[in-house]
């Protein structure tokens, strides 16, 4: 018997802290804890679903509770504890499982936080039971087929995987989607829950989605963040067509594509006035 499958198992014989399980044919036997049978109170000679995983010394033992994720099938399993070697998952059963460092970005940034959802599937490993991130073949397996008419509507998912070119996620309704790193303003995290605006449908049933306002929405927010800024700062403010990228983010937490956008409005609009280096703009 191996760690991280289901398994028929017959109760062989209780003890005072549980339950002895195995195949009265075999000389194969697991621990079952009281704390392991859920709200089931298991009858000796009867047979139970048992998920086989190792306790905290080790061993292997079983549990009537059912597990999200298998060694066969994907799931998506809940992130209770992040640590300096990777972050412990909650399967379902009474012991969370690590996610090793080893195959999570790089980047300490853009690993999941506690209660972020991760997709993914169980291995065994010299070092136990450990959880496995999904591949992009195993979210085809799982993914529905979005329909045409999406295209235009709010979609809401998980960051699933994370690439050069972007981020893969899969939305409530389990839609396969991607997010073009040109749609995203601040870098993802794996596990994280996004909503951003379905801006294609594919003939193969995956969506593209966009994490930036659309245009006519985010000038006018931009516009108020500049308008604000003049009006608590006595009309001026250090920045203008000329400024950085660096500085107008340093100033407004926005990009240069957006301001510049959105002080051209209001330039047209005679609203403002820059001075004559174009690194300083005034309240009219």
């Amino acid at each position: 018997m191996e760690a991280g499958k289901i398994y028929t198992l017959t109760v062989l014989r209780e003890t005072e802290i549980g339950y002895i399980l195995g195949n009265p044919k075999t000389v194969d036997e697991v621990f079952l804890h009281r704390n392991d049978c859920g709200n089931i109170t298991p009858k000796v000679g009867e047979k139970y679903q048992s998920f086989l995983y190792y306790d905290h010394k080790k061993r292997l033992c079983a549990t009537l509770l059912t597990p999200k994720v298998t060694v066969f099938d994907c799931g998506f399993g809940t992130v209770r504890t992040v640590t300096h070697f990777g972050v412990f998952v909650d399967i379902g059963i009474n012991k969370d499982i690590l996610l090793s460092s080893d195959v999570l970005p790089k980047q300490r940034q853009l690993w999941p936080k506690e209660g972020d959802l991760v997709f993914g599937y169980l291995v065994n490993d010299s070092s136990g039971l450990l959880f496995e991130l999904g591949s992009r073949e195993d979210l085809e397996e799982i993914k529905k087929s979005a329909p045409k008419e999406l295209k235009g509507f709010k979609a809401k998912g998980r960051v699933i995987r994370i690439v050069d070119e972007g981020v893969n996620i899969y939305t409530d309704e389990g839609y396969l989607g991607f997010i073009h790193k040109s749609q995203i303003e601040t870098p993802l995290r794996l596990g994280q829950e996004v909503m951003g605006r379905v801006i294609n449908v594919k003939d193969n049933g995956e969506i593209n989605v966009s994490l930036l306002p659309q245009k006519e929405i985010a000038i006018k927010d931009d516009k108020k963040i500049i308008l604000d800024y003049l009006m608590k700062h006595g009309g001026k403010m250090p920045l203008g067509d000329e400024s950085t990228p660096e500085e107008i983010k340093q100033v407004l937490n926005i990009s240069k594509a957006r301001f510049k956008r959105a002080l051209g409005a209001l330039l047209k609009q005679d609203k403002v006035y820059q001075s004559i280096s174009k690194r300083e703009t005034y309240l009219k």
